[in-house]
């Protein structure tokens, strides 16, 4: 796997998730035999990391680009820990940033920056017996990571056309950040959805919330990386004994291309915010899982106290209260067997679109613990909740739009009306095909 970070929030996200990795490595209690865990730990490294340093450092297999330097000099200036980025793939352009604008970053830096960046590529791709494919961090707010790397990525995409791309895209919070997030984000989505296969979102209003209802204390946006690094930790770590590379994971995920939304749910949410408790069984994360699969739910729902135990003949509820799924896959982690985890309520009829295959659902395990949990699981989920969260943009970037509100910002460097018509419009296709999965063959006779 070869990472690449954009941007401030990409770079972040990166370093917090090279850290998780690093330390899962390191981690004592495993659950697992000797030559397990030494398998296990042989498999994290040679998907993460590049090599060692003299001093026994590992070197993170990751690409890092920004236009400013504050936070490249923060997160590589961490000697106490036992890894490091390799300083030949840290691409910095300290000339100003993009000035939260999709436009800037995608017309007039996109192309210096992969003149930068593709021989870097080559050589790590030369590095590697078998690329396991590409992993996009970013997020969709501002003008680097969004303008940058929608422009790096359709460049690579049209080189690497038989590789895996899977991108992690982090929308922003709903009021506060910036005047421009609206445009920024559909901008970023579109070029996204058109060049990689899978698009895996993550909000920070709803993580946010989350840690609030787990703990009084502040949430700062670094305890937003650590939820977004410990989901994406628990989903791709390695699996023994599993065909579990980036393409096969995407082909159970997305099983039609013009549904590549998905995000990452998974339990425990952050030990260090007093919510994991050893106690949980197998069955009782199941059910957190599940609920976050009801209509509009939120990753704050895996908390709630007020339905934390679910009945045991859930199978009666009514279908309405849950999202329809084009596919679901369960990643666990801890020491028991496979036919211990009993899945039989994910695998329900009422959860899936009425015309997906029998299959739509996908469990592995992997019996070695993941940073200390005797339990993790995380489920990728491909349903029609995603449609939400991009509905609320597309509607904020629409109000702006008849408003004519900043477009000049965008036309100076290039952009044009028909650019933003022709966003829109894809967007409320998308929108339209996930709220559409909520509808029965009966409904209309859509399928």
């Amino acid at each position: 796997m070869l990472t690449l970070q954009f941007g401030q929030c990409g770079n972040q996200l990166g370093h917090a998730l090279f850290s998780k990795l690093s330390a899962d490595i390191d981690a004592k209690k495993t659950g697992v035999s000797y030559n397990i865990n030494y398998n296990y730990i042989e498999n994290v490294f040679d998907k993460w990391f590049s090599g060692l340093t003299k001093d026994g450092k590992r070197l993170a297999r990751t690409i890092l680009m920004d236009t400013e330097e504050k936070v490249i000099n923060k997160i590589t200036d961490n000697k106490c820990e036992n890894w490091t980025y390799c300083t030949s793939n840290i691409i910095c352009q300290a000339a100003g940033g993009s000035g939260n604008n999709w436009a800037y970053g995608y017309m007039e830096k996109g192309i210096r920056f992969y003149e930068l960046i593709s021989d870097i590529i080559q050589c790590e791709i030369e590095k590697i017996d078998n690329l396991d494919g590409f992993l996009f961090l970013l997020s969709s707010s501002g003008g680097t990571g969004s303008g940058i790397g929608s422009h790096i990525i359709e460049l690579m995409r049209d080189e690497y056309k038989n590789k895996s791309f899977v991108s992690t895209i982090i929308l922003p919070f709903l009021f506060g950040e910036m005047s421009t997030q609206n445009y920024n984000t559909l901008l970023t989505l579109v070029k996204f959805l058109d060049n990689v296969d899978t698009v895996f979102l993550f909000e920070n209003e709803d993580v946010h919330n989350t840690l609030k209802n787990l703990s009084n204390v502040d949430v700062k946006l670094e305890d937003i990386n650590e939820v977004i690094s410990t989901n994406l930790s628990v989903a791709f770590q390695p699996i023994n004994n599993t065909f579990n590379n980036l393409h096969s994971l995407i082909a159970k995920l997305v099983v039609e291309p013009c549904y590549k939304l998905a995000t990452i749910k998974s339990v425990p949410i952050l030990s260090t915010f007093n919510e994991y408790n050893s106690t949980n069984t197998w069955y009782s994360y199941l059910c957190q899982l599940k609920r976050t699969l009801k209509v509009y739910s939120t990753t704050s729902d895996v908390t709630s106290t007020k339905t934390k135990i679910l009945s045991h003949t859930s199978s009666s509820t009514p279908s309405s209260l849950y999202s329809r799924s084009i596919s679901n896959v369960l990643i666990t982690r801890g020491n028991c067997t496979y036919k211990d985890i009993k899945t039989d309520d994910l695998k329900e009829k009422y959860l899936y679109a009425d015309w997906v295959a029998t299959d739509s659902f996908t469990h592995f395990h992997q019996q070695r613990y993941i940073l200390n949990h005797d339990k993790a699981l995380a489920l990728l989920t491909n349903n029609s909740n995603i449609y939400n969260p991009i509905n609320k943009v597309l509607d904020k970037a629409w109000n702006s739009y008849t408003h004519s509100a900043f477009l000049h910002h965008y036309k100076k460097f290039g952009l044009e009306d028909d650019d933003f018509l022709k966003t829109f419009a894809k967007i409320e296709n998308v929108v339209k095909d996930y709220k559409n999965l909520n509808e029965s063959k009966e409904d209309g006779d859509k399928w």
